[in-house]
């Protein structure tokens, strides 16, 4: 029926119908295939695992410091008379920089002297004292045993004697009537005649009588009471020389007076060297000037021109003697300015470093001679390691956790270490700047003939490293756990979980799973 209809059309309206029926049926393959077509794989590229070399770097920043800094020191009260460079100037080895008239400072000098004669003539005399101390000990010393041993000879008799009961005789042996007799004729006649003399011999027995009184228990005691005292009293002097021997005393104006030659020597230098004027040892520009012509310098910073005794005043507080001595030591230099200071520093262009400091976990890879780079204003200069520190120094600081320590009862700081180094930058020039800030570049452990893994290929999960190995057969990716060794800013080093020629996706998104099909990119 419907085909008889339209052989009647006219041709315009089968046209019209037919056209219209393309249209619809060209929407309609469009509605189907919007809603039927499969979704597009997600794109990535893949890199081959190949074998390779690693070269690992420790990056950070450090500052530029020249290779030797030249301090020109003044004294305070110098009169400078002229100044020929200013801050920025280069100058050359030999060029004269300032000069002085030292005459105002011959009172500060002759004051340092004065100090180092006194402190030398109070060693002089403790050494002199401890030397006759010493001569004196020793002739005590070998005078003591053999008083000792005669005190015990003396005990030994005195036991003998005790047991054989010698004693002084009785006057029960002696005749009274005869010698009351004598003693008549004596004061008769004024003398004894030889007869007399004989029988008064006779009666009394005056040698028996004197070896019993020699061999008495009683003068044995008495000899060994002398010699007892005697060994008191030279064991006191033994005590008495230590004690003078004892050299603390001595060593400490020793001290005193090595330090009181050395604030002569350094300050008579430093007149000498103001004397003859300042001239630049080396090649160089000037960072730092603090002389003007025509005044009197005065430091902008003291520091001291003298050693600090303080702790070996501190020690003998309580040694009047001692403390009399070091106050008229220390008075000499009283009432005169001492004091030093920086008059000009010139910093050496010969060489230039870059120095930093490291923490305890990256010192270890760092060695002297390794190769680096250094960068500043988008220009890089070779390098090389020339000094690592063998210690460490503390420093305290402020973070996170001693905030938080310090916010619920605790100390608030932290205190960390670090060790200094230093790069030698092998051919600076003027854009190598001191002071300032630069990029450090240094080749650390390299690695030859490894597995190859790019940093883009992992991702990490839960401390765990993983890769997206791709199957080019099947067109899916299979994700992977890996063992990951020295890295490099671009590689790392695969110790297991991949073999050579195995293709990982780079860059793979979070929403990329397991079993996942994908296109690869060229």
């Amino acid at each position: 029926m419907f085909l008889k209809r339209t052989k009647t059309w006219s041709k315009k309206r089968k046209t019209f119908v037919a056209v219209s029926v393309v249209v619809l049926a060209a929407l309609l393959t469009v509605v189907l295939y919007s809603m039927f077509r499969p979704e597009a794989l997600p794109a990535y590229q893949v890199a081959t695992i190949e074998t390779g070399d690693i070269q690992s770097t420790f990056d950070t920043q450090g500052t530029v410091e020249s290779g030797s800094t030249e301090t020109f020191t003044a004294a305070s009260g110098v009169q400078v008379l002229t100044v020929s460079v200013a801050v920025g100037d280069r100058v050359s080895a030999g060029q004269q920089l300032a000069t002085f008239d030292v005459s105002t400072l011959q009172e500060e000098l002759s004051a340092y002297k004065t100090a180092y004669d006194k402190a030398k003539a109070s060693y002089d005399e403790a050494a002199a004292s401890v030397d006759a101390a010493e001569n004196n000990l020793n002739t005590v010393t070998k005078q003591i045993p053999t008083v000792e041993q005669e005190i015990s000879q003396l005990k030994s008799e005195i036991e003998a004697a005790e047991r054989t009961g010698n004693t002084l005789p009785s006057t029960g042996s002696v005749d009274t009537a005869a010698l009351e007799e004598l003693i008549e004729a004596l004061r008769a006649q004024g003398g004894f005649t030889e007869e007399q003399l004989a029988t008064l011999s006779k009666l009394l027995n005056v040698q028996d009588l004197r070896d019993a009184i020699e061999n008495s228990v009683a003068a044995k005691q008495a000899q060994l009471a002398q010699k007892q005292a005697q060994l008191t009293s030279l064991e006191t002097q033994k005590a008495v020389y230590e004690a003078q021997t004892d050299d603390t005393i001595m060593s400490l104006y020793k001290s005193v007076m090595d330090a009181k030659k050395a604030d002569y020597d350094a300050y008579n230098d430093l007149v000498e060297s103001l004397q003859s004027g300042w001239v630049a040892a080396a090649d160089g520009i000037v960072t730092e000037v603090n002389l003007t012509p025509g005044e009197v310098f005065t430091p902008a910073e003291k520091q001291s021109g003298t050693t600090d005794l303080s702790s070996i005043m501190s020690m003998v507080s309580g040694d009047t003697d001692v403390m009399s001595v070091l106050s008229d030591i220390l008075s000499a230099t009283e009432g005169t300015d001492t004091s030093v200071g920086t008059g000009i520093v010139v910093e050496e262009y010969g060489a230039l470093y870059a120095s930093f400091t490291v923490g305890k976990y990256d010192l270890p890879k760092l060695d002297v001679g390794q190769k680096a780079t250094v960068s500043t204003l988008d220009k890089e200069y070779d390098a090389t390691v020339s000094y690592v520190s063998a210690t460490a120094s503390a420093s305290s600081g402020l973070d996170i956790s001693t905030i938080t320590s310090s916010l619920t009862g605790g100390s608030g700081t932290s205190t960390t270490s670090s060790a200094p180094v230093r790069v030698q930058i092998l051919n600076p020039d003027e854009d190598v700047i001191i002071g300032f800030d630069v990029d450090i570049s240094i080749d650390t452990e390299k690695l030859e003939n490894v597995l190859v893994l790019p940093v883009e290929a992992v991702t990490t999960e839960d401390g765990e490293n993983y890769v997206f190995v791709y199957n080019a057969e099947e067109g899916t990716v299979e994700k992977r756990a890996v063992t990951l060794g020295l890295a490099s800013d671009k590689s790392y080093q695969v110790l297991d979980g991949l073999s050579e020629g195995d293709q990982v996706v780079l860059n793979p998104k979070a929403a990329l799973l397991d079993g996942d099909k994908i296109d690869v990119q060229a």
